[in-house]
């Protein structure tokens, strides 16, 4: 059973209790390897998954899944979205025409699911960092970018 905050009694080896933030949280999701469609491999350093909660789900989101909720619906299912976006993207289309539309596409998919299996969790945003890209990656791009310039300047 829940319990609003107060002064409680226990009974030592008999009673026992977990204790679970119904405020907001941050959870933050480190290293998160990528394949992009072209086969580049590429990493996240940190999503942070704004989260809260709610007070009245806490004994049903605890007895389906655990006090590790969390683990199942931010931790695990940030890599798992972050990978489909991944697979399915270029690394054009995800370092640079995509990016700034991914927090949003996660944590409305994120909502989604949740809102399914987890209805307690509310997902409040998301914030992804740059990933980062090899560095014969980078190079080349940088190469490339420096000749598309060049050839624009002599048009």
């Amino acid at each position: 059973a829940t319990t609003n905050p107060g002064y409680r009694t226990m009974m030592p080896w008999i009673t026992q209790f977990q204790s679970l933030q119904v405020r907001m949280q941050t959870d933050k999701v480190t290293d998160i390897p990528c394949g992009t469609s072209g086969g580049v491999m590429i990493y996240f350093d940190k999503v942070e998954v704004v989260n809260k909660l709610k007070r009245e789900f806490v004994y049903e989101t605890v007895k389906n899944y655990t006090i590790h909720y969390d683990k199942t619906w931010i931790y695990d299912r940030i890599h798992h979205e972050i990978n489909q976006f991944c697979s399915s993207h270029t690394l054009q289309e995800i370092y640079i025409d995509q990016f700034d539309e991914l927090d949003e596409n996660l944590q409305q998919s994120l909502q989604q699911v949740t809102d399914l299996w987890a209805p307690g969790i509310e997902v409040i945003a998301v914030r992804v960092t740059k990933p980062k890209i090899p560095d014969i990656v980078r190079s080349n791009y940088e190469k490339m970018e420096e000749n598309k310039a060049k050839l624009k300047m002599v048009l």
